[in-house]
């Protein structure tokens, strides 16, 4: 009997059911060796030799795998097929080779086998086929591991003598913080400017039958006045929009000119890790770990290739499955084979794409099978992406609308719309938008002017990073790999650095802007994303054999440890605490406003002799509930530290908002305005009031 042994008791168990008898698959849970928690673990004396130990927690799991493999023929590791997996296969033969008893034990025989996907075909594959574990993946983690240890253990001290106690730094999720706080001072420095937009319904002169495809009414936006095209962001003199709509009260209104064009739409490839996390964000709402959780359990099981990869490669035996799918399903007009070129230089492209393991698997099949109602989205996301790929393209037919307006000035408005001819890969991918359909028209004829309105507008200054934007911008600068991603993001959260807004967001807080400001000043490199991203070609360098881990070790932590002392002696200790006009009930000393790694909290200036704290009171926004008009308005969090506004009268009053109500009310339907990253708005969702408009009758 051979022991095979992977990460997850779900991985063991799908694995489990391809073996023959001759087979026992047991799992490791994760991690069994590590890096020392109470200590740094790293002799940075001596060519920084990583001491290992067995967390405690892990001990009865050896024991057992020692057990079994002392019982068996030999062991194959199966872990994922990455760096980590790799790491994780080595640290499982040390294991299971060190032993303190005297009693001699048998040489165990090691085997490694990888696979990008968990069926029966691939174990088979891979067990007929094992290899030697790959020394260079182990260093390239191994040193990955040490230079985030040394920027910890290093760094968060110094936070902690200089700011305060419970804050961390870390190589990666400091860069990731910078970029939000810099985000945020971008858009705090942003100066919106007014401009308006002139916008008209038109018909076809005459039109009695508003049914007809040419007596459909559509709208049209003004582009030209004499000829010159109105420049972005548009019309910024109030006083120029108000003569053009009382000259265009009077204007004739005539069809200009008219182009159709036909036009085809491709699919996107098929996921990599970043790609599927940010459209489980867009189209489902998911966090980065919410989507790399539920993936992780669909490769587990057996449903989707392997979840971190950053290639969109695809096997010759999947495409030709997709195919015969769509062939039987939708009819031979749908199918059409892709293949797509990975652009990233460091993409392996003997890995996958993100893909089901059986196209045939489809989400109907799937509703019946997974449970798990994350999973299952997921899933169907995944498979839909998948199958788009292999599909023929969507055709559109656009068409354009130009009218000629005639008053004392000429103007032109245009107006643009599509209707779909062949969904093409959209029968299984759609995507969010409606089609605007135009009328049947000729060049000159004429046209009834139905309405005619300005609507004032700003313009929108940069958005704060969601889920999805931040892991597009870390691909982009080269910030981390596939598997970093989401702990980046949960790290960040949990340390309290960042809050997500109304809109699922990342906004810094006051202690995340601290700490970066103390990194940004005193140690730019490690928040620096040029430097970050040498460091992770250095990482990939030693993956591939090509430089060795002490270089790059020594490399970085020579400049690093000698900042790192002077900052000691010359940077002075922040002091964050707030004092108040109020003095400790227990002791009479004044109180102060502290910072806790659950927020702001009040306790005595005589700590730690008096342990005198006190929640903070409600935070006001200085008006009246708009609802009953009783109460005032509030800040106020929900159990996951989420912001909202509601009424100091609840439960009497369930006035409730994400957003921050400005104090005033809607103009059209009476509902409290909130503020908005892009603008104030109406807080009721049935509402369309987005700002000031004036419309003229015609």
């Amino acid at each position: 009997m051979k022991l095979v042994i992977v990460e997850s008791p779900t991985k063991a168990k799908t694995i489990g059911k391809f073996l023959s008898r001759g087979f026992k698959v047991a799992s490791s849970f994760g991690h069994i060796r590590d890096l020392p928690g109470y200590e740094l673990g790293v002799d940075v004396e001596n060519g920084f030799q990583p001491r290992y130990v067995i967390p405690k927690k892990a001990k009865a799991t050896v024991k057992d795998l020692k057990e079994l493999a002392q019982k068996s023929d030999g062991v194959i590791l199966a872990t994922d097929e990455d760096r980590e997996g790799e790491a994780i296969a080595w640290h499982i033969t040390q294991a299971l080779t060190q032993s303190k008893s005297k009693s001699k034990s048998k040489e165990i025989d090691f085997e490694r086998i990888v696979f990008h996907e968990i069926t029966e075909k691939a174990i088979k594959e891979a067990a007929a086929h094992p290899r030697k574990i790959d020394m260079n993946l182990v260093e390239a983690q191994q040193a990955r591991r040490i230079l985030d240890r040394l920027v910890g253990y290093k760094l968060s001290p110094f936070l902690w003598k200089k700011v305060m106690r419970g804050l961390s730094a870390g190589r990666v999720q400091s860069v990731a913080l910078r970029l939000i706080v810099e985000r945020e001072q971008e858009i705090l420095a942003f100066k919106p400017q007014t401009f308006w937009t002139v916008e008209s319904l038109f018909r076809k002169s005459g039109c009695r039958d508003e049914s007809s495809a040419e007596c459909l009414s559509f709208k049209s936006v003004l582009n030209k006045i004499e000829g010159e095209a109105i420049s972005e962001p548009g019309i910024t003199d109030k006083k120029e929009v108000e003569s053009a709509l009382d000259d265009l009260k009077g204007a004739s209104f005539t069809v200009k000119g008219l182009e159709k064009k036909t036009k085809e739409r491709r699919p996107h490839a098929p996921f990599t890790t970043s790609t599927m996390q940010q459209e489980a964000y867009r189209r489902l709402g998911y966090s980065a770990k919410r989507t790399m959780l539920a993936a992780q359990r669909l490769y587990e099981t057996g449903l989707i290739t392997y979840m971190r990869t950053d290639s969109v490669n695809l096997s010759a035996e999947a495409v030709d499955k997709a195919e015969d799918f769509l062939n039987e399903k939708f009819g031979k007009k749908y199918a059409k084979r892709r293949l797509f070129k990975t652009k990233s230089k460091l993409a392996q492209e003997a890995h996958e794409a993100v893909r089901p393991t059986e196209p045939a698997f489809d989400p109907e099949k799937a509703a019946e099978e997974i449970k798990d109602r994350s999973q299952l989205k997921l899933y169907e996301l995944v498979w839909r992406r998948f199958m788009a790929s292999q599909m023929a393209e969507a055709v559109f037919e656009e068409t354009s609308i130009s009218v000629e307006a005639k008053g004392r000035k000429n103007y032109e408005f245009k107006s643009s719309g599509s209707v779909l001819v062949f969904d093409g890969f959209l029968k299984v991918y759609p995507f969010k938008g409606d089609e605007i359909i135009l009328p049947a028209l000729k060049g000159e004829e004429n046209l009834d002017k139905l309405s005619l309105e300005s609507i004032e507008r700003q313009t929108r200054g940069p958005a704060r990073y969601s889920d999805a934007s931040l892991v597009k911008e870390l691909e982009r600068l080269g910030i981390g790999r596939p598997s970093t991603y989401a702990p980046t993001i949960s790290t960040i959260e949990e340390r309290g650095y960042v809050v997500r807004d109304e809109e699922k967001r990342f906004e810094p807080t006051e202690i995340g802007n601290k700490v970066n400001e103390i990194l940004v000043s005193h140690f730019a490199n490690v928040v620096d994303v040029d430097f970050t991203r040498n460091m992770e070609d250095d990482l990939d360098e030693i993956a591939r054999g090509k430089k060795e881990t002490r270089e790059v070790l020594e490399a970085f932590y020579g400049p690093f440890s000698r900042n790192l002392a002077e900052k000691y002696e010359s940077v002075a200790k922040e002091d964050m605490s707030e004092p108040i006009d109020r003095v400790c009930p227990s002791c009479e000393k004044p109180l102060l406003i502290r910072h806790g790694r659950f927020g702001k909290f009040i306790a005595c200036s005589g700590f730690p002799e008096c342990k005198h704290t006190e929640a903070l009171p409600p935070e006001t926004l200085g008006m009246k509930c708009p609802l009953c008009g009783d109460g005032d308005v509030i800040l106020k969090k929900t159990k996951r530290k989420r912001n909202f506004f509601g009424c100091s009268k609840w439960p009497d009053c369930n006035f409730a908002t994400w957003q921050k109500p400005t104090g005033k009310l809607c103009i059209e339907c009476g509902s409290p305005l909130v503020e908005s990253p892009r603008g104030e708005r109406c807080s009721n969702k049935n509402c369309s009031f987005r700002g000031k408009k004036r419309e003229i009758d015609s």
